[in-house]
């Protein structure tokens, strides 16, 4: 790979949409190679080089199969989330028997307990803090989110099977400056989780997805 190709690689990583309007045909090649220049991906007296490599590199494809899907999704939302992320320890997951059982699902009560290889996360109401707080006194956290929104999506059956659906949600949420602190997937639904202040933009952006499908 040439030290060209690579500062391309290395840019396309900050700057998804590039990719997207390239898909698209927004930009063309020679546009393209003058931009690219200017960000000092390669110099001025390198523009065939540039060129010869934009022809051979092999953009993604548009995700057309993905998109189309987005046409039939149900979005919900929900504030007031607090994740709280805690190193992993045995005793923890015996003393979150206490809180499944005081978790009413059918009320609405959120509780997500995720198992990672070094730590242990658990997505609840932040109202529902208190009432566990002599549990999570015990036990080490690592990180804390607060004020966290989550953006249920609901796909059709035929999502399970197909490729790019989370690259198109992360790559718009990307373009559009909205960072994603956790992504959930439980088969055909795919939970979002953002800080309250920008959970009206992601779902407008997530709109635009549902209504271009």
């Amino acid at each position: 790979m040439s030290q060209i190709e690579q500062n391309f690689r290395q840019l396309l990583s900050k700057k998804p949409e590039i990719e997207k309007c390239y898909q698209q045909g927004l930009i063309n090649r020679r546009a393209l190679a003058r931009y690219l220049i200017r960000q000092k991906v390669a110099q001025k007296g390198q523009m065939e080089a540039l060129i010869a490599m934009l022809r051979r590199f092999e953009f993604g494809k548009v995700e057309e199969e993905a998109i189309d899907l987005f046409r039939d999704i149900r979005i919900s939302l929900k504030d007031g989330i607090l994740i709280l992320d805690f190193e992993k320890d045995k005793d923890l997951l015996k003393r979150l028997e206490k809180i499944i059982a005081q978790t009413d699902y059918d009320k609405g009560d959120t509780l997500k307990i995720v198992v990672g290889s070094s730590s242990i996360t658990i997505f609840i109401d932040r109202k529902k803090e208190k009432d566990f707080k002599t549990v999570f006194d015990l036990f080490r956290m690592k990180n804390r989110y607060d004020d966290i929104s989550e953006i249920s999506m609901m796909f059709p059956e035929e999502a399970i099977e197909s490729k790019g659906v989370l690259s198109v949600v992360a790559r718009e949420l990307h373009i559009n400056d909205i960072v994603m602190t956790e992504m959930l997937t439980a088969s055909r639904e795919l939970l979002v989780y953002v800080k309250e202040e920008h959970v009206l933009k992601a779902y407008e952006v997530l709109k635009r997805l549902q209504s271009n499908g």
